[in-house]
């Protein structure tokens, strides 16, 4: 009996299913298969190369907001007085650095016969004991062999119309033993200004001092009226007319001895700068190691001078024929402070690369007079990243080394400008010319003998200059050193990129020939194919091939190429 109801069940869930599918066929027709022809296949075409553009690495919000023009900058070192002098005394003077302003740049883009730098730092120019000026007797008097505050005045305003940008030196970390305020606090602990330096004894007569030199008392940057007084000091400057107008003062402070002052010092003073004029530049002069340097941009310096870079190039500030630039040490060591420089400063950090300056030997002494290797050497400072420094004289190649103090010391190094070849004429300074200077009459030293000679040291630099100015990837651009895969140890060759250029760099530092083959494929340059061209003379070059350059240098030769598609 159940057996027969289950059959029937059975029966009747089949018939109701074939009763639905039927009900689906009839509201859901099938088309008829129609079979079509089988179609011939699509070649593939291969796609025309695509290049994609370099594109920059994001850079993130700058921790130091230095002025943007700082790193646009080629900045031009002066003693006034050993420039150009107005009045016949022997002294350079502010009237004659600004007669010669054109020879530094004449305001006209179109020319070349001047040098194309737009900003100078003058060293110490107010009322001091000693020629140097950073033994302070006066912050507001102009020193009477310069000239006068309406000279100031009248070269920042012709230097503005040039487009060039105006550095003091501010010199607070001491001052001269004849400054007024240690005269009156020496041995007297009751007098206004006897918390202004740091004594080492209750009478006031044991103090310190910079570098243990008596003359010039270290000053107590901790003590509040000092501040102040720091600050009233660079008000003063920052508003040469007294008009509140601030665009038409100096445009910044090269901030002498900064390791003289406390952290909590500068940051002070900049919180006041800035609050007056926020694209002032503070340059901070931080005499040590890169570890050191880095806590100076804490809310301290916009920018700083690279001191460890220096070290490498030159081994010493008193070395003469050491170091990469003397042949004694390899290129790459170039690469690893720049690592270095990278990885501790802060981003927006700014950096001032230099050669030499007013306290070191010149590169010209520290290469021994090579002309060749002086070039070189300037290619090097114009394609590394940094505001490049020149100091006056580096570009016409004169020397200087140190001094035995007998009597004199930094006045070799300090040696008045040569404008002509006898070392008479016009403006020609004579206040420092012993026998035993470092540069002479008719030596080939001067602006008069390299004017107008394409093959003149002064005329290389007046190339880098404009290139650098031309190429914004040689201001901004990346930096990546790019490897050598056949060749010696002294060439160096590494990579400026922005999405504008794409600028190689290849220096050879040996004293011979050398053979190379440059890997681009190592490197970020976007795919091949690649051609190069020299941007710094007429030189045919090889083609590029699987990415890979092969060059003959010549000892050392400096190229800087630049990487574009070939038409």
């Amino acid at each position: 009996m159940t057996l027969a109801i289950d059959n029937k069940l059975r029966r009747l869930r089949w018939v109701l299913v074939c009763a639905i599918l039927l009900a689906a066929c009839q509201r859901f027709p099938t088309t008829p298969t129609v079979k079509l022809p089988t179609a011939e296949p699509t070649p593939t075409l291969i796609p025309t190369a695509t290049y994609e553009p370099f594109v920059p690495t994001a850079t993130p919000i700058p921790a130091v907001n230095a002025p943007s023009w700082g790193e646009d900058t080629t900045l031009y070192l002066i003693l006034v007085a050993s420039f150009h002098d107005s009045d016949g005394d022997g002294i350079g003077d502010l009237r004659g650095l600004t007669e010669k302003l054109d020879y530094l740049n004449d305001g006209n883009p179109n020319t070349n016969e001047d040098l194309g730098v737009n900003a100078i730092w003058l060293m110490p120019i107010f009322a001091a004991a000693s020629y140097h000026g950073y033994d302070t007797t006066d912050h507001f008097t102009i020193r009477p062999e310069y000239g006068s505050r309406e000279d100031l005045i009248h070269l920042v305003e012709e230097c503005h119309k040039r487009g060039i940008r105006v550095l003091l030196d501010y010199v607070m970390a001491h001052v001269s033993n004849q400054h007024p305020f240690f005269q009156d606090a020496y041995g007297n602990p009751s007098s206004p200004y006897a918390d202004w330096f740091l004594w080492y004894d209750e009478a006031h007569t044991r103090y310190k001092s910079f570098a243990n030199i008596p003359i010039v008392p270290s000053v107590n940057g901790d003590c509040p009226a000092v501040r102040e007084y720091a600050l009233r000091v660079a008000r003063y400057w920052m508003d040469l007319d007294g008009d509140g107008d601030l665009s038409d003062g100096v445009d910044g402070f090269r901030c002498d001895y900064a390791l003289g002052l406390s952290h909590e010092f500068w940051k002070e003073i900049r919180s006041g700068i800035k609050a007056l004029r926020s694209d002032f530049l503070l340059l901070g002069e931080v005499w040590s190691n890169a570890a050191e340097i880095a806590k100076f941009y804490e809310g301290q310096f916009d920018s700083t001078f690279d001191f460890p870079l220096y070290y490498i190039l030159a081994s010493h500030q008193d070395a003469v024929g050491r170091g990469v630039l003397g042949g004694t040490d390899k290129p790459g060591f170039i690469h690893a402070s720049l690592v270095q420089r990278a990885r501790l400063y802060p981003w927006g950090a700014q950096s001032v690369i230099f050669l030499n300056n007013h306290d070191t030997n010149r590169i010209m002494s520290t290469v021994q007079g090579d002309v060749q290797r002086a070039k070189l050497g300037a290619t090097l400072l114009f394609t590394l990243p940094g505001t490049p420094l020149v100091y006056y004289g580096e570009e016409i190649g004169m020397a200087g080394v140190k001094g035995n103090g007998q009597p004199y010391w930094d006045e070799y190094r300090r040696e008045p400008m040569d404008w002509y070849a006898a070392e008479e004429g016009p403006g020609m300074p004579i206040w420092f010319r012993p026998d035993d200077r470092n540069n002479h009459p008719h030596d080939g030293i001067s602006v008069e003998e390299q004017q107008g000679n394409h093959d003149s040291l002064l005329s290389h630099y007046r190339r880098l200059i404009r290139l650098r100015q031309s190429y914004s990837a040689l201001r901004r651009g990346s930096y990546e050193r790019v490897e050598i895969m056949e060749g010696p140890s002294t060439v160096y060759a590494y990579l400026r990129q922005d999405a504008q250029a794409h600028l190689l760099v290849v220096l050879n530092f040996a004293r011979e020939p050398a053979q190379v083959t440059v890997n681009l494929g190592s490197s970020t340059l976007p795919a091949p194919p690649w051609a190069a061209s020299d941007l710094l003379g007429q030189r045919s070059l090889p083609p590029i091939r699987e990415n890979t350059l092969s060059l003959a240098l010549e000892a050392q030769e400096g190229l800087v190429l630049e990487l574009r598609r070939p038409h």
